[in-house]
């Protein structure tokens, strides 16, 4: 059992933190937890302490061997045992801010964030992130992962302090120069600390895969440890799922799509319903699920926000589910959202529209839905669930020296490092906009060669609708691990066919159902 410990001042850091655990060990392993229940847990992931939580935690690690992970500004009492040295702020804050990604390039912010030889024990060898970066105008990062910014929000930089050289994981640097410690790893007594200097730790991003590396197997031989269940069905080492984002046209989608059923990878379509004007996409979008092809919903109107209210985003769930339906007999299950942009009271309308989640997630803006993994939400009622899908393989996005594709295989690639589902998407051509393709010849050939690279780096990929590849998150997501006396007992969802892998102290296994992890 994980205890989340977050004061009132940190609520909503807490909330987010608690919901990303449970979206990597199950929600049963991850609670609030109210500091008179301390000695109870073996593991805990405090927010921002207060001197005097500081202090009993500092009493609970001497205890026994323990594993405590601390996300956010610590107290004094803390900085004088990890033997933190205060800094200043670097003037300015332009050091964290990307400028805008010109037509095939990337940008990128002058601080970078730089993991150390010491993170490797932590599998997160020779990392590297920029504090924020953009490959299309300064809206989308293809590399996946969400801002940390300097503004003292929760998606900030908490403080500026350095961490002993021994103790540092990762640090943030600027013109190579060393601004501050970002995650350390200290020692008290028999027990383990990770800090992370940042309120919501690293839930946005695929430094995720180092906090569930030192939950599940850290120091297994001896410290307590906590089943990670794995993003990636049973028997394969990649799951990518693809889609076209059907903005302003979907006909002209079939080229691609034919090219991809002759690659035998499977390609969804989200559907604007506004583009349901004629007939022509009626009968391509029978074809296509007859063909055995998924549908999603990408709203009725495309409104920025979801219409910008809960009801608004409620009415255009409803009636893009509705026309899909009178126009090819398919009931959409999931609603892809457009321009990205995922409030939570679009995704609670959403959900009381009866879909079963959606996709979204985007630099910009709502940060609270850039997920490290997949599943249920802070705030929203358990069955619905959200994965982030932020690599956008447009023509504007190829780069124009070097490898076109470098930022695509790089994103598959820390995705296969890091066991995490490769979403990713491009849009049918319009009349009126290609997305910076010159023609479909050259964009066929680009996702030729990029399902290539997938293909040679992956021993056994599996390639997923997006239909499938949701299920399956919302089934994992359904997954109870119980602490018992002999070890986590496995309760798997019934009804599910596709199988479930578990990491825990050093191995990765099935999990079957009753099983017991020792």
């Amino acid at each position: 059992m994980i205890g989340v410990l977050a004061g009132f001042p940190h609520r909503e850091a807490g909330e987010l933190v608690l919901a990303a655990l449970r979206r990597s060990v199950s929600r049963s392993l991850a609670m609030p937890l109210a500091p008179a229940s301390l000695p109870q847990n073996d593991v805990v992931v405090a927010i921002a302490p207060d001197d005097s939580a500081a202090q009993s935690l500092l009493h609970w690690l001497d205890a026994r061997p323990r594993k405590l992970i601390l996300f956010g500004k610590l107290p004094a009492c803390l900085h004088a045992r990890f033997g933190l040295q205060a800094k200043s702020w670097s003037e300015g804050a332009d050091w964290a801010c990307s400028p805008s990604a010109p037509s095939r390039e990337s940008a990128e912010s002058p601080a970078k964030v730089r993991y150390l030889q010491g993170a490797a024990s932590f599998g997160a060898s020779s990392w590297g992130r920029a504090l924020e970066r953009f490959d299309f105008t300064n809206e989308w990062n293809n590399l996946a992962f969400g801002a940390i910014r300097v503004d003292g929000s929760i998606w900030s930089l908490a403080e500026p302090v350095q961490a002993p050289a021994e103790t540092e994981l990762a640090r943030v640097e600027a013109d190579g120069e060393a601004l501050m410690t970002y995650v350390a790893h200290f020692t008290v007594g028999e027990s383990t600390v990770l800090w992370v200097n940042r309120a919501v730790g690293l839930i946005d991003s695929f430094e995720w895969r180092l906090i569930e590396h030192f939950l599940a197997h850290w120091q297994s031989e001896r410290l307590p440890c906590v089943p990670v269940i794995s993003e990636l069905p049973w028997g394969c080492d990649a799951a990518i799922t693809m889609r076209l984002d059907c903005d302003e046209d979907i006909a002209s989608a079939r080229p691609l799509w034919q090219f991809y059923r002759e690659m035998g990878v499977p390609l969804s379509l989200a559907i604007h319903t506004t583009n349901l004007h004629h007939d022509g996409h009626h009968a391509f979008l029978r074809e296509f699920c007859d063909a055995g092809g998924v549908l999603m919903s990408h709203t009725a109107t495309h409104a920025p926000n979801w219409g910008g209210s809960y009801e608004a985003a409620l009415a255009e769930g409803r009636e893009s589910y509705q026309r899909i339906l009178d126009a090819t007999g398919a009931a959409v299950e999931y609603a892809v959202s457009p321009f990205h942009q995922s409030p939570h009271y679009a995704l609670q309308g959403l959900c009381e529209a009866g879909y079963k989640g959606c996709i979204g997630g985007i630099i910009r803006n709502d940060p609270e839905f850039l997920l490290a993994r997949g599943g249920e939400l802070a705030g929203l009622p358990q069955g619905f669930i959200g994965h982030s899908q932020q690599t956008m393989m447009h023509g504007d996005c190829m780069l124009a020296e070097g490898d076109p594709l470098a930022v695509f295989k790089a994103a598959f690639d820390r995705a296969l490092e890091t066991r995490t589902l490769f979403g990713f998407l491009d849009h049918p051509f319009s009349e009126r906009y290609a997305y910076g393709w010159p023609d479909e010849t050259v964009r066929i050939q680009a996702h030729q060669d990029l399902i290539a690279h997938i293909r040679s780096k992956a021993r056994s990929p599996r390639f997923m609708d997006e239909r499938e590849a949701m299920d399956f998150l919302r089934a994992r997501a359904a997954i109870r691990l119980w602490r018992t006396a002999v070890g986590f007992e496995t309760n798997l969802p019934q009804g599910y066919a596709a199988g479930f892998g578990v990491e825990y102290r050093g191995t990765l296994q099935p999990l079957a159902d009753g099983s017991v992890l020792a």
